[in-house]
C-alpha cells in the first residue's frame, strides 16, 4: 500500500486537527471514504461498563437511522462487548467476534444490514480519555471484493487518529521532579507528582484535605477557590497560565501557577477541562516569563521589554530592536518597576531570576486572583 499526495495530506491534517470538532468530522468522512465503507460510526464508550458517551453516525442521507436508535442497540454490538473483555486489544473485526453459526442470525448484525446493508465491520479502540475510549467503525457492504486494503488503510488512519489524541492530551506525569498537581474538572485532585509530594511533605503553604487544593486563610483558599472554578468553567482554552502569590508563616510566598489542561476526543469536541497545578517557593527564571506575565499582571509588550532587558539589552538597543522611543521604553519600564515592585533593573532581575531572597510581601488586599 502506497502513500499517494491526497493520503499524505490527510494524515497531516488529523495532527493539525487540534480540537475543532468541525475539522475532525470531515476527516472521519474522508477516513471512511477512503475505506471506501458504506457508513460509519463513531462512539465514545466507558470499558468495561459498556457505558455510551457518545456517539455519531455516518451514513447514506436516504437511510432512516438515528443515534437514539443506535444507543437503544449499541450493547448488543459484538465488537464493543468484545473489547470490554480484551481493553488491551487495538483492533476487533465483527466477523472474529462471533462465531460462525451465530454470524447471519445475530440481532445487531441484523440491525447492520437493515440500517446501512453492511456485512460486516471493524472497529479500533484508543487508550482511555477521562475514562472514555474513541472507538471507530466503518462498516462494509455485502460483496466479493477483497477488502484487505481497505483494512489495512484503515488501521494505518486509526494509528494516526490514536496517536494524534495522545499528543492532543498528554498524560500526568507522576515521575516529574517538577511540583505538579492534577485537578480533575470538579477541582478534586486527581494526581500528585514526586516533586509536589516532596514539596508537601517539607513545607505546609499549600496542602491537600480531603482531595482539594487547601491553604491556611479565608483569603488564601478563596483565591486558590476561583482561579480554579475560573479555568474549568471557561468555554475558551486559556493559552498563558495564571499565577498567585500564597502567603504563609515560614518565609516568602509561594508562586502556585495554574494551567487548563482541555482534553478533547476527535469529533466529540472537548472532553473535559482540568487544571494542572505547579508550585514553586520562589519566582521562576527568566526562562519561565508567562508566569511572570500573569504573576505581575504585565502587558504583551511590558513583557516583551522584560523579555530583552533580561537577554543583556540597553535601553537604546531595546528600543530598536522594538521600533520604540526611549522615552516609550522608560515608560514601560516605570510601569514594569511599579507592578513588581523594584525600581531598579538590577533588583528587576533579580526578581525574576529568583535570586532576590527579600521578595517583598504583598499585602493581603493585594492578592487578587491575577489574569
Amino acid at each position: 500500500m502506497s502513500l499517494d499526495t491526497g493520503l499524505s495530506e490527510l494524515i497531516k491534517r488529523i495532527y493539525s486537527a487540534a480540537g475543532d470538532p468541525a475539522v475532525w468530522d470531515e476527516i472521519i468522512v474522508e477516513i471512511f471514504q477512503r475505506v471506501r465503507c458504506c457508513a460509519g460510526i463513531s462512539v465514545l464508550l466507558e470499558l468495561p461498563q459498556l457505558h455510551l458517551v457518545k456517539c455519531r453516525i455516518y451514513g447514506p442521507p436516504h437511510v432512516g437511522y438515528c443515534v437514539e436508535e443506535y444507543s437503544a442497540r449499541y450493547k448488543l454490538n459484538p465488537t464493543l462487548i468484545w473489547a470490554s473483555k480484551n481493553r488491551d486489544k487495538r483492533f476487533c473485526d465483527s466477523r472474529a467476534a462471533l462465531e460462525p453459526a451465530e454470524y447471519q442470525s445475530h440481532p445487531f448484525v441484523t440491525w447492520a444490514a437493515e440500517t446501512f446493508g453492511a456485512s460486516f465491520w471493524i472497529t479500533g479502540f484508543t487508550a482511555p480519555t477521562s475514562g472514555a475510549h474513541f472507538c471507530l467503525s466503518p462498516f462494509f457492504p455485502d460483496d466479493s471484493e477483497d477488502r484487505s486494503e481497505d483494512l489495512k488503510l484503515f488501521r494505518l488512519l486509526f494509528d494516526h487518529v490514536e496517536c494524534a489524541l495522545r499528543l492532543r492530551n498528554k498524560p500526568f506525569s507522576e515521575e516529574s521532579a517538577r511540583a505538579l498537581i492534577r485537578l480533575s474538572d470538579e477541582g478534586a485532585v486527581e494526581n500528585t507528582s514526586r516533586g509536589a509530594r516532596r514539596m508537601l511533605e517539607q513545607q505546609s503553604a499549600i496542602y491537600i484535605c480531603n482531595d482539594r487544593l487547601c491553604s491556611a486563610g479565608y483569603l488564601q483558599q478563596n483565591i486558590i477557590d476561583r482561579t480554579v472554578e475560573k479555568i474549568i468553567t471557561s468555554e475558551d482554552a486559556v493559552r498563558r497560565p495564571t499565577a498567585v502569590q500564597i502567603k504563609h508563616d515560614r518565609g516568602r510566598p509561594w508562586i502556585v501557577v495554574f494551567r487548563p489542561v482541555t482534553e478533547t476526543l476527535g469529533p466529540f469536541g472537548r472532553v473535559s477541562r482540568k487544571v494542572d497545578v505547579e508550585l514553586l517557593d520562589r519566582i521562576p527564571a527568566m526562562a519561565r516569563l508567562d508566569v511572570i506575565q500573569s504573576l505581575f499582571d504585565l502587558t504583551g509588550r511590558e513583557l516583551q521589554v522584560l523579555r530583552l532587558l533580561a537577554h543583556g539589552h540597553s535601553i537604546d538597543s531595546l528600543s530598536a530592536t522594538i521600533e520604540i522611543s526611549r522615552n516609550t521604553t522608560r515608560t514601560h519600564l516605570r510601569s514594569i518597576y511599579a507592578k513588581t515592585r523594584t525600581s531598579s533593573q538590577v533588583e528587576l532581575m533579580q526578581l525574576c531570576s529568583g535570586l532576590n531572597n527579600a521578595t517583598s510581601v504583598p499585602d493581603e488586599a493585594d492578592l487578587e486572583l491575577l489574569n
